[in-house]
């Protein structure tokens, strides 16, 4: 253990101010899903089409958190880690989920992964929270408190029922368009005949709408990441450890990429196309939230992976659901 001593320290006016700033950019835009997809299933079976989505969007959200969280830790191999292995990482955990006041504590998994890797499931009633060998190697401790801060911002932030939200929309337009779409193409012989008319708004939107509500998620996942940044940050106090961790995850991610593509795997993705900030962006964002201080941080252990795991040393396989480690 060792004390640290941080360069800033967080101004709460501008947390909040940054908070509402994004509650209204995540409620404009599930409103938008909201809308397109109400249109696809109005236009489609009219009045029912609407209860129909309502009580599917329902289920999802009952459903979606429980079933995700065991497909995600299954994809990434991840197994429990029990309290006595990594007590360090179960204080530095306990301590952030007082301070979030989150009564449900999350179940560490450790994923055996040389990348990176972070990401948290559950519901209301349990929370997983997936570390990587990886992270847990290469990052000191007040970085490594930045990031579990930053997966516990979204569980306080109810982040993971309104990303299942999305994700349902998102795939329920799509397979509504393709669906309808279908239709269309069976009735062209009759459009072709005159016998009906092409209802081209109707095509257009269809058309459309899956790329449309693609977009709409990817920008609500980005909006949620600066709320769950400077949450982190709050729940720290120190948000220089935040900003150091993404930089370290971010320029390992692009020597991965640039290995396993060549230069062009690191090329910038445009950023409507990001399911996350750039990077830069988020430090800046950082930083706009922070004042200069002096005074001492808590404390964090540098080494929570106990001598018994081995480090890491095979790269991750191919399998038919995707990479697996």
């Amino acid at each position: 253990m060792h004390t640290m001593t941080p360069q800033f320290t967080i101004d709460p006016a501008r947390v909040a101010a940054n908070h509402r700033r994004n509650v209204v950019h995540a409620v404009a835009l599930i409103g938008g899903l909201a809308v397109l997809l109400a249109a696809i299933g109005y236009l489609i079976a009219g009045p029912a089409g609407l209860i129909w989505i309502g009580g599917f969007a329902a289920v999802i959200l009952y459903l979606g958190p429980q079933m995700s969280q065991r497909l995600m830790l299954q994809v990434f191999s991840a197994r429990p880690l029990e309290r006595r292995e990594v007590p360090l990482l179960y204080e530095t955990v306990d301590a952030l989920c007082e301070r979030a006041r989150i009564t449900i504590k999350p179940t560490l998994y450790y994923v055996p992964s040389r990348l990176m890797l972070a990401f948290t499931t559950g519901s209301k009633d349990e929370v997983n929270l997936a570390l990587s060998d990886g992270l847990l190697r290469r990052l000191t401790g007040r970085e490594i408190a930045g990031v579990v801060a930053h997966e516990l911002a979204h569980v306080a932030n109810g982040d993971l029922k309104l990303m299942a939200l999305a994700d349902f929309m998102t795939k329920v337009t799509r397979t509504l368009a393709f669906l309808a779409m279908v239709l269309i193409l069976f009735n062209l012989p009759a459009i072709g005949s005159g016998e009906v008319m092409v209802p081209w708004p109707v095509i257009l939107l269809l058309g459309g709408a899956p790329l449309v509500s693609l977009l709409l998620q990817l920008a609500l996942s980005r909006t949620r990441e600066f709320d769950a940044d400077a949450g982190a940050a709050m729940l720290t106090g120190d948000p220089e450890g935040v900003a150091s961790a993404l930089e370290k995850m971010e320029s390992q991610q692009q020597r991965y990429w640039e290995n396993l593509f060549g230069r062009q795997g690191a090329a910038n993705q445009p950023s409507m196309l990001r399911s996350h900030p750039k990077t830069e962006d988020r430090v800046a964002a950082l930083g706009e939230l922070a004042t200069p201080a002096d005074g001492p941080d808590w404390q964090h252990g540098d080494d929570p992976l106990p001598d018994e795991i081995d480090p890491v040393t095979r790269k991750p396989r191919r399998r038919f659901h995707g990479f697996r480690y």
